[in-house]
This record gives C-alpha cells, structure tokens and sequence, in this order.
C-alpha cells in the first residue's frame, strides 16, 4: 500500500509503531483527531475524543459491517462502533485479521452439565496463545461453579491438544 503525507502523519498521531505494516485505511467521522482509521498486520488504529486507540487483532472477539459502520466486540466486551467513509479496504480487512487470529474454537461439555466455547488466539508474529471462554449467559459466567468446571474443561483440551 503506497502511503500519502497525509497517510503517515495520522500514523504518527495514532502511536503506530514502525515496525507495524499499514495494509488498509478508511476515514471515520468529523471529531476524530486524526479522521484515519488504520489497520496494521497487528492491530487497528483509530482515534476517539483525540485519544489514540490501539486494538490488536487478537483482541477482537466479533466484527461486523454494516456499511458505512465498523462495529467490533472486545474479547473484554468492550462495543466500538466506528462510521466509515470512505471505507476503502478496511472490511475485508478486519474479518480477515480476526479469523486469521482464531487457533482453535471449541464447543466443551462441562462437567456439571451444559457446555462453554473455548476460542485460542493468537497474536500476530507471536507463538503464545490466549484464550477466551465463550459462556451461554452471563449468569453461568459468573457462577463460581460454572467457571471452575469450565476452568477444567479448557484445561482438559489444552491437554488434548498439547498447547
């Protein structure tokens, strides 16, 4: 991807490091300082209330695009919904980078009933695997019982898989 003046300086405001590779940009609201929204082989890059944001790919837990909206959930739960335009190749983009980050997705039983999803990621360039427990509600995933016999059963294909 050629990078313009403009391309760069926002790369600059937005913290990128240089090591990171810009593969695709779009351009999100008025108020945004800097407008761009970047996305690099590890992260995307955008800009809310002129504070830098930084959400690497394996952190991504679910994106979707609604033309002209970004919206991604956070592995936290955190909800960002970006309004793009024009939104050049970001979309494909950012499906691409967070499918790519996804090892294994697993639906487990558990051993006091019902079942939990384990997801392993991984970050870009990176051999360590992160995972996340995808529960049927938020009540089971407070539930101490619930979370020790999900505890187990992640532990039990980590075993399985030998990560």
């Amino acid at each position: 991807m050629k990078l313009t003046k403009e391309l760069k300086e926002s790369a600059v405001l937005l913290n990128i490091p240089k090591g990171e590779r810009i593969r695709a940009h779009g351009v999100g609201p008025k108020g945004y300082e800097p407008r761009d929204v970047i996305a690099t082989d590890r992260a995307i890059y955008f800009a809310t209330d002129a504070r830098p944001q930084r959400i690497p790919w394996q952190e991504i837990a679910k994106a979707t695009w609604e033309q002209p909206w970004l919206m991604f959930v956070t592995v936290q739960g955190e909800q960002t919904k970006i309004h793009l335009d024009p939104f050049g190749e970001m979309p494909p983009l950012v499906r691409d980078r967070v499918t790519a980050s996804v090892v294994i997705r697993e639906r487990v039983p558990l051993d006091i009933a019902g079942s939990v999803v384990c997801i392993g990621r991984r970050e870009p360039l990176g051999d360590s695997i992160s995972w996340v427990l995808e529960f049927d509600s938020e009540e089971n995933a407070r539930d101490p019982q619930v979370r020790e016999s999900a505890d187990r059963a992640l532990a039990e294909l980590r075993s399985t898989l030998g990560i």
